[in-house]
């Protein structure tokens, strides 16, 4: 994906691997879903995939880096959030 705000929508994960940091974005509907408990319902079994592909991810990456990086998860309103923002460009619609 591009690495812009417009790419920080409510239905996606975003996996950010910025060298000294590797941030997990997950938009405002993922979260809501993950909070209501989706990701433990077996019918729900693709939507927990989703959400373990960018932390397995990480691991690989992280097993690999000197320096290791540091790790977070971030949503919107998470006080992180302006890291994973700081590092993507502006909107072009902006």
């Amino acid at each position: 994906m591009l690495l812009e705000i417009d790419s920080m929508k409510d239905d996606v994960v975003l996996l950010l691997d910025a060298f000294f940091y590797i941030a997990i974005w997950k938009g405002a509907t993922i979260k809501a879903w993950e909070t209501a408990g989706y990701a433990e319902n077996p019918d729900y079994a693709n939507f927990k995939a989703l959400l373990e592909a960018p932390i397995e991810d990480s691991k690989a990456i992280m097993e690999e880096r000197f320096p290791f990086p540091r790790f977070f998860i971030t949503f919107p309103g998470n006080t992180n959030e302006r890291r994973l923002k700081s590092r993507v460009n502006p909107s072009s619609s902006e």
